[in-house]
């Protein structure tokens, strides 16, 4: 196995596995991972968790979605909270730290692409996402089959806000709601707000639904 076969292999869709090396190259899984593990240490490679990774900047030829890869690190996951709330743009600030939930337990990961944690939730609670797509208006350099990796799967906006207000401790008083700087809510259906807040089966959430769209009048339905 040699690295400038893997390199044109995987730089038009540069976050792999080791399986996907395996079964590139016919070669003992001992010495594939002995020789990954060197690239690694000599900068060649770039770990982003056990047996998992992605190939250097000067390799790549596009960008994977770190939505993706925040999806790949932890299966089964969705992006949502505050990381979900910014792509939406129902947020003025950005956040340095890659949100998503998970049926699985929490975990958190340092990488040299992004931090990415993972906050768990009951699977009865599991739900409210679709897949989006960063490719709208992207176009790899050469060509190349990168929409898998522009894919992810994240909350409707109207889900991530009821993650927030499910997942942060403490009530959601007007004033607390208010202080989020909420825009863009016109994108917010009302019905659809409660038809998910109802999912729950969460006194909490649902008293801050009815307080979201008390103040957001635009999340009314109808208007």
């Amino acid at each position: 196995m040699y690295l400038d076969a893997l390199v044109r292999r995987f730089r038009d869709r540069p976050f792999f596995e080791t399986r996907e090396v395996e079964a590139l190259f016919d070669e003992p899984r001992p010495q594939v991972q002995a020789r990954l593990s060197r690239w690694v240490a000599n900068g060649k490679l770039v770990r982003l968790r056990r047996g998992k990774y992605l190939l250097p900047a000067f390799y790549r030829r596009v960008e994977p979605s770190v939505y993706y890869i925040s999806n790949y690190l932890l299966r089964p996951s969705y992006v949502s909270l505050h990381s979900a709330m910014e792509y939406h743009g129902l947020i003025p600030e950005g956040v340095g730290v890659l949100q998503a939930l998970t049926p699985k337990h929490g975990s958190k990961w340092a990488t040299p692409v992004g931090s990415f944690r993972y906050q768990s939730v009951g699977q009865d609670r599991f739900f409210g996402y679709r897949s989006y797509s960063l490719g709208r208006g992207q176009v790899p350099l050469e060509g190349g089959p990168t929409a898998a990796q522009q894919a992810f799967l994240m909350a409707v906006p109207e889900k991530a806000i009821l993650d927030l207000f499910y997942l942060s401790p403490g009530e959601w008083s007007r004033e607390r709601i208010v202080e989020m700087r909420f825009q863009n809510v016109d994108q917010i259906d009302g019905d659809r707000l409660r038809e998910l807040a109802a999912r729950y089966a969460s006194p909490k959430v649902t008293r801050a639904t009815e307080r979201f769209i008390l103040i957001h009048s635009s999340a009314r339905p109808g208007q």
